[in-house]
């Protein structure tokens, strides 16, 4: 998995939590959380020393 892939994700559940109703965009702009989470984690381990 790539970093690009992640942030696409999290855009498009961003772009898909406008216009609905408000439970499923709270679990849509969670879901867009955890892939920020998951890039975050995916440069956190990138910038290791270990990892160049």
């Amino acid at each position: 998995m790539d970093i690009d892939f992640l942030r696409q994700q999290a855009e498009r559940c961003r772009r898909l939590a406008k216009g609905t109703d408000s439970f499923t965009e709270k679990r849509l702009l969670k879901l867009a959380e955890e892939y920020e989470l998951q890039i975050k984690e995916f440069e956190k381990s990138s910038s290791e020393p270990w990892h160049r």
